[in-house]
């Protein structure tokens, strides 16, 4: 049975509850009548199929606006909580890409993370590795996921595509260094001043 035990600082605690980091990516404030994309059709996850990086993706920082407050997708950020912490998107909730999923070490002293091998062959180190992959990240829903610049997010697709996701339903929608326009800004929690320390731990039985 694998356990996830996450020790953090007051000051992470504290963080949490002043950025609204609690809200589940699954369940954003519900947009009024004028914001709402009336469930608006999907563009292609990507451009070019088996392509997975943001400059492909057929969602990205030029159109996300029209796909958020979506009841069929969750919307995932992949990198460590201290970069986080200090901007994200609102209701984005974050699931650090090499602090849990992935380390080609993992399964040794140190590194507890769920996969090791490479990203087009992940090797699983626990029993229970791909279950809390697909709690992690939904089969059923479409899936935004974003890091600081789409590069950990290309590598999370190759791996969803290892453990049979549908890949139509899966978008790189970039970092947060291309989210700059000012149609984001209402959006964005910014916080960069707050330094804070985090420890990622995870014991198996």
């Amino acid at each position: 049975m694998l356990k996830f035990k996450r020790f953090l600082s007051v000051l992470l605690i504290l963080t949490i509850v002043l950025v609204g980091c609690s809200a589940p990516a699954s369940n954003p404030p519900a947009p009024t009548e004028s914001e709402s994309p009336a469930l608006a059709e999907l563009p292609p996850a990507q451009k070019v199929e088996g392509d997975y990086s943001f400059e492909n993706s057929g969602i990205n920082h030029e159109n996300l606006l029209d796909y958020l407050y979506r009841e069929d997708s969750v919307y995932i950020d992949t990198r460590n909580y201290e970069d986080y912490s200090k901007k994200h998107f609102k209701n984005f909730e974050v699931i650090p890409f090499f602090a849990y999923i992935y380390n080609e070490n993992a399964g040794t002293e140190g590194f507890p993370q769920l996969f090791k091998g490479t990203h087009e062959e992940p090797v699983a180190v626990y029993e229970s590795s791909e279950a809390i992959l697909n709690a992690l990240f939904p089969k059923d829903k479409n899936l935004m996921i974003m890091c600081q610049s789409g590069g950990r997010v290309a590598m999370l697709m190759k791996m969803l595509e290892a453990y049979g996701y549908d890949m139509d339903k899966v978008y790189n929608i970039g970092g947060m260094a291309q989210y700059t326009a000012e149609q984001y800004r209402d959006l964005i929690t910014d916080t960069e001043e707050l330094n804070i320390e985090v420890n990622y731990i995870i014991n198996a039985n």
